[in-house]
């Protein structure tokens, strides 16, 4: 399995969020980091970290714990993008990429 993306918004993070990150720094494959907070506006950020994840479900829909209670995108959570040898990309929200990235 290989790492293509970490979604996530820096200005509030969950708990986890921190050791993801951590745990990526040595991964060997390239990843894009999509944080929120570092983009121009946070519109922007959203925008960008939802197409992200919509490329990785592909038809899918993304799942809701990656939207706030107003209906809003909400990344404080995090989500990670991984893909296995045969192309198949996976989606693992939360603590859920801790797990994958044990794997």
């Amino acid at each position: 399995m290989e790492v293509r993306a970490y979604v996530y918004d820096s200005s509030a993070p969950a708990e986890h969020v921190e050791a993801v990150l951590d745990r990526l720094e040595d991964r060997p494959e390239e990843i894009n980091y999509v944080d929120i907070d570092a983009a121009e506006t946070r519109a922007d950020g959203r925008r960008e970290a939802m197409l992200t994840v919509k490329n990785a479900v592909g038809i899918g829909t993304p799942p809701d714990e990656l939207y706030g209670p107003d209906g809003r995108p909400d990344l404080t959570v995090g989500a990670l993008i991984t893909e296995e040898p045969t192309g198949r990309r996976s989606l693992h929200v939360g603590t859920e990429a801790l797990d994958a990235l044990d794997t």
